[in-house]
This record gives structure tokens, sequence and C-alpha cells, in this order.
């Protein structure tokens, strides 16, 4: 792996982090795609292993169109209730991508609609960023609930509410503990 690159958020020490992906060549991805068109739109995404700055990743790649009332494609990471922890204050994800702002959207079992999330916007760029991304920064987007981190089910790197060509790789991502 490639050890350049930028760190946007709190600082947090490599022992800090607690991996639960990592790009692998060898491996198949965990991340999955979705789009609109599972709602009538007609954005199109694909999610394949790369190498992007001779580091391993799983990039999202596509095009989002506004017809239909689409404009989403994401990839998602499930996450397992027995990954999470109690200490755990926030989430890191290590993105590389064409200059885009892209969402992170976390769901837990709180949410009853698909449209819900907690979420905040990375600006990616082409160049690998560590965001570190505490969870009060994660913002509830159409729901009152508040966010509880033991209800973590899934995180999704998104790209939505504009056309454009889609290109977002993920090297590594996982929780930071507290200090």
């Amino acid at each position: 792996m490639n050890d350049t690159f930028n760190i946007q958020g709190p600082a947090v020490r490599e022992e800090q982090l607690v991996e639960l992906y990592r790009a692998s060549q060898t491996q198949p991805t965990s991340w999955r795609g979705i789009s609109d068109q599972v709602m009538g739109g007609v954005s199109s995404a694909s999610v394949l292993q790369d190498v992007r700055q001779n580091a391993s990743c799983s990039c999202l790649v596509g095009r989002t169109c506004l017809d239909n009332n689409g404009g989403f494609v994401q990839m998602r990471l499930e996450i397992e209730p027995d990954w999470l922890r109690a200490d755990y204050q926030g989430v890191f994800i290590e993105l590389y991508g064409n200059a885009q702002d892209y969402n992170l959207h976390v769901k837990t079992t709180q949410l009853t609609r698909p449209w819900q999330s907690f979420r905040c916007t990375l600006p990616v760029e082409p160049q690998w960023t560590r965001f570190i991304v505490p969870y009060d920064q994660l913002h509830a987007h159409r729901t009152d609930a508040e966010l509880q981190p033991m209800n973590i089910r899934s995180v999704a790197v998104v790209a939505i509410g504009q056309a454009f060509d889609v290109d977002v790789c993920v090297r590594r991502f996982g929780f930071y503990l507290s200090r």
C-alpha cells in the first residue's frame, strides 16, 4: 500500500484504527453496487477491483443521471453486529477518485425507509485521503432518530444529487477507538 496520503478529520493514531475492510486483488470485494434503477432511475454503476496509485482498491464507476427522478449510485458494505464495539468513536475510510463530493451514508436498525440515513459529505480528490468521521458528524437525513452506533448495519459511499461521471475507490474502512 502506498503510505503517502492526506488525512481529513480529527487526529487519530494508527493504533486506534480497527480495520474491517482492506482491498485485495486476490479476494472479491465485499462492497455491493446499487443504483437508482431500483426505483425507476437510469443511473448506472458497477463495483470492480482496481489498483490506484499502487494501492489495491474497490471502485464504484458509472454515471449518475437525474432522469426519471433518479440521481444516485452507491457501493455498500454490510456491517455485522458482532463487529461493533461500544468504545468506537466513529469511522475511517480511505478514498481516491475524481474531484467530486461523495456522501458517506450510515444505515442502522433504527431506520425504516430506504431514503433515511446518517450522512456526511466527503470531498474526494485524485489522491488517497483518509477521512476520519466522528459519529457526531453523521447527520440524520429524513429521520428524527439519533444515531445509535451499536445499531449500524451498513455504510455506503454514494454519488447523489447531480449528474456526473462517478469514479471513487475505497482501499480501507473501519472504526476508530477512543484514545
